[in-house]
């Protein structure tokens, strides 16, 4: 493989995996619809803030921009991602040659990144978490080219990097966190007494300062969506499955990741990166600890993956071990493609669980299919959740359209999902704002309803005992029937003639969610 290399520049195979990686997601960003999250980061971008209920701000910002600027199909908006995905692998690449890697490192480290589901899934979904891998991967680069050059610019672009990366996900601080042990327990100390370091410090606090003034005038929601997540979904992380998911998520990946593990934490070669090992370890024990999810550590991984393919290719440097690198890329192919589908919703509804069904048992590929309930179902969560919003959009906003006084009538949605969906999909109808109780939907509830309010339109997955207390009319006009949609069953009710306490119950929840707390 050497003599094959020999001719092709480091540039060239970064140019090659890059092309590849965008090329893969513009084929298939377009074949299944928004996220049910993306649809609520749709929704923000309608509504630009410093803040919002469970996220920071600049995933309105990049919704905005995919809306706006680029049209807000389904395949602009996930160009958006798609592109910060492919930036990743390149930084990863460069990563490795920052290692001392040489062409087959930066060869084998794009093949790993190409086909590993820890960066496929994510470069399709429009959420913040193909940006913190992105930030995770920018943080370990500027930190290498640091360690490597001893340069403060380094520490300034990092801190601003940092600050830009609290903006997105707030566990940027779980990188943090797991740098405080080579800082405090190395030479690296030394850091504590350099200006730049302070400045850089500052730098990233400046940028992030909107968000936490804003958090601090709204009564820092963002404890209350953690304690919301804690009661409903972190309860079903268990170690065992948590432990699984590190595999499964870079399964192609596994010999990089692992090999470059041991190298920064046991060889002399890898002490100048030693701390990074150790950042890994912190990370992956401060999450079990806290019962955070699996893909938390996502970003932990590039690094791994680029001193393991630095690694390997010294390990298989004499002529007798030439074969060894063959095996690796085979190995990452033989396990990556069949992989694919499972990572990326490349098939139809149907196909797709045809083909998990066929699947199932292949190195782990059951855990795919296992939903934050805890509970397994023939799709993965993430492909139900791309599912139904259009069929939901369209019972919604024909019903809309039938009604002969829009003027004094409302659209309620039980979850952001449904309610982005509704705006989303129903421009052409002449859809309202929906009101919801839901995450940032809290924020935009009207003060006061129409006094003579003609007509409630109802989304919620059953009707519920208290809604024949509210109104005196009420009819169901249309329910989801998507087959495989994590919606189906969402039920659409044509509501009429509000009770007084239909009134007194909705400004009372009103008044209590949008006011700081």
């Amino acid at each position: 493989m050497k003599n094959h290399l020999s001719v092709v520049k480091w540039w060239h195979l970064l140019l090659f995996f890059t092309i590849a990686k965008l090329v893969l997601h513009l084929v298939t960003n377009g074949l299944w619809s928004f996220h049910r999250d993306a649809l609520l980061y749709l929704a923000l971008g309608r509504n630009l803030d410093w803040g919002y209920a469970s996220v920071p701000p600049s995933i309105a910002a990049f919704a905005w921009f995919g809306s706006e600027v680029l049209g807000g199909s389904v395949e602009a908006v996930r160009l958006i991602p798609s592109l910060f995905s492919t930036f990743t692998l390149a930084l990863t690449m460069l990563m490795a040659r920052e290692m001392t890697g040489g062409r087959f490192a930066m060869l084998v480290t794009g093949l790993a990144c190409l086909l590993s589901p820890a960066y496929l899934r994510p470069g399709m979904l429009f959420q913040p978490v193909v940006f913190d891998i992105f930030y995770w991967t920018l943080f370990s680069f500027l930190w290498v080219k640091y360690l490597n050059t001893a340069k403060n610019r380094y520490l300034l672009w990092l801190g601003a990097a940092f600050g830009l990366g609290l903006l997105n996900k707030y566990s940027a601080l779980f990188f943090l966190a797991g740098l405080l042990p080579g800082l405090l327990f190395t030479k690296h100390r030394q850091l504590f007494f350099n200006k730049k370091f302070y400045l850089a410090g500052g730098l990233a606090f400046l940028i992030f300062l909107p968000n936490l003034i804003w958090q601090v005038s709204h009564g820092f929601p963002v404890a209350r969506h953690m304690e919301e997540l804690a009661r409903t979904q972190f309860v079903h992380v268990s170690v065992g499955g948590f432990l699984l998911d590190q595999v499964f998520q870079n399964l192609p990946a596994l010999p990089l990741w692992v090999a470059g593990l041991l190298f920064l934490l046991f060889e002399k070669n890898g002490r100048p990166w030693r701390m990074m090992g150790w950042m890994y370890l912190a990370v992956v024990i401060l999450l079990l600890a806290l019962s955070g999810k699996s893909y938390y550590t996502l970003g932990a991984y590039p690094v791994l993956i680029a001193a393991g393919a630095s690694y390997l290719e010294k390990l298989t440097e004499p002529s007798g071990r030439q074969w060894l690198r063959y095996v690796v890329c085979a190995g990452i192919l033989i396990v990556g493609l069949p992989l694919l589908p499972v990572s990326l919703p490349v098939f139809k509804p149907e196909k797709e669980v045809r083909y998990l069904d066929r699947l199932a048992g292949f190195m782990g590929t059951d855990a795919a299919r296992r939903w934050e309930d805890g509970n397994y179902y023939p799709l993965p969560q993430d492909f139900a959740d791309m599912l139904g919003w259009e069929e939901l959009a369209d019972i919604v906003g024909e019903a809309w359209q039938k009604l002969p006084d829009k003027e004094t009538a409302l659209i309620y949605a039980e979850n952001y999902g449904q309610a982005g969906a509704i705006e989303h999909f129903g421009k052409g109808f002449g859809i309202p704002k929906v009101i919801s109780f839901s995450d940032s939907y809290r924020y935009w509830l009207p003060d006061k309803l129409p006094a003579n309010l003609s007509a409630f339109l109802y989304v919620n997955d059953e009707l519920g005992e208290d809604m024949p207390g509210y109104f005196g009319e009420i009819q169901k006009i249309g329910e989801v029937t998507t087959q495989y949609a994590r919606e189906r069953g969402t039920e659409v009710y044509l509501c009429r003639k509000p009770t007084p306490a239909f009134f007194k119950r909705i400004e009372t929840a009103t008044a209590r969610l949008k006011r700081p707390q």
